[in-house]
């Protein structure tokens, strides 16, 4: 389904479960779009949520942009809640860059959600490593922008060497056939420059950060950082993960996600 955010740009989204039941909003991640949380989304709507699921703008089948901001992504969010007649979400779910958007939410919409997931993200790039974290990848989306999308392709996939982790080796070589690189390019310069650190701190929310142990220790820490800023958090490590940690080890995250939002 598609809807027509506040300026214009159609954005695809898909739900499940009862519209009368308590709203999930799932946010993918970068390169990613809805159906990254395909072994999520009849699960959760079994559980008794209505789930919502959406291309982020710039994503999948939703409308490409040729500026972004989190701001638009923030805006999107605002928008469908309100086609939905949500006036308030349940929780806000996001990994990876939808971590990201989801952390902007929360610091600028508080009174939009009740609970908070975040998963496998950041949120600033202070120190040196952390700013070669993102801004290294703006500088490969150029490079397969020249090598094209089945190399891009090859090289995404390759990541997720483990057994456990095949089903993300295949959504990602999958997905990054059909990755447009301006895209990319665009929504990484966007969560680049994401710092709310400091705005969660004013943050009552109940939240939730998850972490896969396996991209080390430095990532661990970042998303450490996350949970200390948030006044009511709860962090947790995921062993034997890594971005994104529902489709790398999914049973512990929904584990952990379920019994979170079921409290």
């Amino acid at each position: 389904m598609y809807f027509t955010a506040s300026d214009g740009a159609k954005i695809y989204y898909e739900t499940y479960g009862e519209e009368n039941n308590p709203s999930i909003f799932l946010l993918h991640g970068i390169g990613g779009d809805h159906a990254m949380w395909k072994p999520q989304v009849r699960k959760y709507a079994d559980e008794g949520f209505f789930v919502v699921a959406m291309d982020l703008r710039g994503h999948g089948s939703s409308e490409k942009v040729d500026k972004l901001t989190l701001d638009d992504w923030n805006r999107d969010i605002l928008d469908l809640a309100k086609k939905l007649d949500i006036d308030r979400i349940h929780c806000l779910i996001g990994v990876s860059m939808g971590g990201v958007i989801s952390q902007s939410f929360a610091a600028n919409y508080p009174e939009k959600i009740n609970k908070l997931v975040l998963c496998d993200t950041f949120g600033e790039l202070k120190t040196f490593k952390e700013k070669l974290l993102g801004y290294s990848q703006v500088i490969g989306f150029r490079i397969f922008s020249l090598l094209g999308n089945k190399t891009f392709a090859k090289a995404m996939s390759s990541y997720y060497k483990e057994d456990h982790a095949q089903k993300a080796k295949k959504y990602f070589y999958d997905v990054s056939l059909k990755a447009h690189f301006n895209q990319l390019i665009l929504a990484r310069k966007a969560i680049n420059n994401v710092k709310v650190l400091e705005k969660l701190k004013k943050v009552d929310v109940e939240s939730l950060v998850l972490v896969g142990d396996l991209a080390g220790e430095n990532f661990v820490n970042i998303n450490r950082k996350i949970s200390d800023s948030l006044k009511n958090s709860i962090f947790k490590i995921i062993r034997n993960s890594k971005d994104p940690s529902n489709l790398v080890n999914q049973r512990e995250f929904d584990n952990n996600v379920l019994q979170f939002i079921k409290n």
